[in-house]
């Protein structure tokens, strides 16, 4: 089975921190940002307008380690990937042969999946040039965004997260 949003971001570990900081960062999610707010302040018992106060170091703290919705949590990790993974996307996107920009794929795109053979091509090139916890998050983040379309990622998710679980002795 592949793994879901709640997963990934468990997966993250201290990572999280760094896609909460860029999740505040990214000044196209301030609608995001203020429910982010308000889940804080609701989990903490804060009033609204201290947690709009806070620094956003401190929010993004309260973010990374707070027990967070799944929705919030997938725009945590999309975030991270766009302000920290762009190469890695964006190798994986080109070796696929999808065009891209820098990682972001353009909504007018064919959205019929590649086939295995080409998404096990573009798999082992990624793998090869980037960390494996790395490819494994971003590919997982992929798959739980749109599981049809990346249907073909199943068995290379489930072998890697075996290859995961024997090396970590489980």
């Amino acid at each position: 089975m592949s793994p879901d949003t709640p997963q990934i971001w468990k997966q993250l570990g201290d990572r999280r921190l760094v896609a909460a900081e860029a999740f505040y960062a990214d000044d196209a999610l301030k609608e995001f940002h203020r429910a982010a707010d308000g889940y804080i302040a609701r989990t903490k018992n804060f009033r609204p307008p201290f947690v709009k106060r806070l620094p956003v170091a401190k929010r993004a703290s309260y973010l990374a380690t707070l027990p967070i919705p799944p929705d919030l949590m997938g725009q945590l990790i999309i975030s991270y990937h766009f302000a920290h993974q762009r190469p890695l996307m964006a190798s994986f996107l080109n070796a696929l042969g999808i065009p891209n920009d820098n990682g972001l794929i353009s909504e007018d795109i064919d959205s019929t999946p590649p086939g295995d053979d080409k998404l096990n091509q573009a798999v082992n090139a990624i793998r090869a040039n980037y960390p494996s916890d790395d490819v494994y998050i971003y590919l997982a983040t992929i798959h739980a965004q749109n599981p049809t379309a990346w249907r073909g990622l199943e068995p290379i998710l489930e072998q890697s997260q075996l290859a995961r679980s024997t090396q970590l002795g489980t």
